[in-house]
Order: C-alpha cells, then structure tokens, then sequence
C-alpha cells in the first residue's frame, strides 16, 4: 500500500507501532491538524469538567455515554478481549478508573504482568479466544507486539501493509478460551461492555457467542482492515442478524447496541 501521507510514510520508514499507524491513518482522513487536535483533545483533562478516554478515539466516553442513556452507569462490567496496555489506547481503563471491574483476555504473557499489576481489582487471563474446540493455538509474536495475532492470514498480512516494517519474528503455542465459557465462569451472564481488539479474528469471535444466552448492551469491536482505510462489511451486517445496530465508534472501532436496550430507554 501506497502511504496516504508524508506523515504515514515517515511512521511506516521508521519504527512503527499498529495503534501509531492506526492513529496516523485517523489523522488523514479527519485532516491531519484535526486527527492530531482529536488525539489531544481526548487524552487531556477537559477544563471545564468533562471526561478524560483512554481509548484510541474516545470509544470508552461514548460507551459511558451509552451506559447513562440506558441506566447502567452505576453497575458497569466489561470483557476486554485484547486488552494489551492497561492504560494507553484500552477501551475499558475509564471504566475501571470509575470503580468497575472486569476481565481481560490477553495472549502477550509481559503485558499480562503489566496489567495485574496496573489493575489488580481486573481478572487477567493470559490466553487468547478460540472460535473451535481446540484449546490452543499458534500466536504469531511480531516485531511490534501490538500487532500479535492468531491468524496466519492476519501476520502476513500485516507485512504485506507495511512492506515488512511489521514482520513475524517467532511463533509460539497459547492456550484458547471459549468466550461462552469466560462469560459464564466470570459474570454468570453477559458483561455490561464487552471489547474486541483480536487482529483480524473480531468477527470470527462475534460469530463464536451464543447470542441465545449472552447478550451484552454494549460491544466495541475493530471494523477496520488493519494498513488500510477500508472497513469489515461483514461485521455490521452479521451484528444486525443478531439484533444489534451500530451507533457510534471511530475511525477503527464499531460501537454496537443491543437494539432492545434503545427499546425500553429513557433517553436523558
């Protein structure tokens, strides 16, 4: 792929994260002085008393937004499937901040120590989520280990985007988790927000839950097709068999909302 910008291009000619190239990616389409202005606007302390996000483009500030406009505000649990830092660019560190608690899956073993440690009131799980009944599975560590994934497809891909500047470097066996059985060993039930960041398996997840029995009022799922500008068509389309409509997200994520939530709300 062609850089889009010279900015791009400078990330992609030197060393290069995936929430940076993301980022870079946000800037251009927005205009790249109001990507950066939204980049700094989210992550700085509003004067005037307004909330701070942590995540990537005030995902979590959207879904607190959500969670007031329907009545959940106060009893908030989330799933953060690829929860990798604790707090930078993490779509549920907001939540925790206010007092909540949650899980997070997440195969990298060193983020994993990071995020005990930044966040003792969560359950780690140093695993990935399977979409079979195998139990483990090879996990492609790349050279930037934001970008780690299950999918063989989604490494080589992932090199192909940014002309090796991200390549594989080992692969290795982790162990796999059932979402279904996550949900219900932790929560007895669905979590208020669930968050998927699973490079390149999010819809092969989605597919995976029993919508029967778990139903979460919020889900954050990446929609975008990582080293382009091109969004997962079949993502909203398969959310909207199972009754969900995308209300809101950025540039990289989807906010989807169970529509019986926006059925029985009070709006504000």
């Amino acid at each position: 792929m062609s850089p889009p910008t010279s900015r791009l291009g400078r990330v992609l000619r030197t060393e290069i994260s995936r929430k940076s190239f993301l980022t870079c990616l946000g800037g251009f389409v927005a205009g790249a002085p109001v990507g950066a202005l939204a980049q700094d606007l989210l992550r700085s302390p509003d004067p005037e008393g307004g909330e701070r996000s942590y995540a990537q483009g005030g995902e979590d500030v959207a879904a607190d937004f959500f969670f007031q406009y329907v009545g959940l505000s106060s009893d908030v649990t989330y799933l953060d499937i690829g929860a990798y830092d604790p707090v930078k660019i993490n779509n549920t560190y907001f939540f925790y901040r206010k007092g909540h608690r949650g899980v997070l899956v997440e195969p990298n073993v060193t983020m994993c120590e990071k995020l005990r440690q930044v966040r003792p009131r969560d359950t780690t799980l140093a695993a990935g989520i399977g979409v079979t009944a195998v139990k483990e599975a090879d996990y492609y560590l790349m050279t930037d280990p934001s970008w780690n994934t299950f999918s063989k497809e989604e490494a080589e891909h992932q090199e192909k985007a940014t002309h090796k500047k991200i390549a594989i470097k080992k692969v290795i066996k982790m162990p796999l988790l059932n979402i279904n059985d996550v949900m219900q060993k932790h929560f007895g039930k669905a979590p208020t927000f669930l968050s998927i960041d699973a490079e390149g398996l999010h819809l092969a997840i989605l597919k995976s839950i029993d919508f029967n029995r778990f139903r979460p009022p919020l889900i954050c799922v990446e929609t975008l097709i990582s080293g382009t500008r091109e969004t997962i068509q079949a993502t909203p389309q398969f959310m909207a068999t199972k009754g969900y409509v995308a209300r809101g997200g950025s540039f990289v994520n989807t906010l989807f909302v169970d529509s019986g939530m926006l059925k029985t709300a009070k709006s504000g």
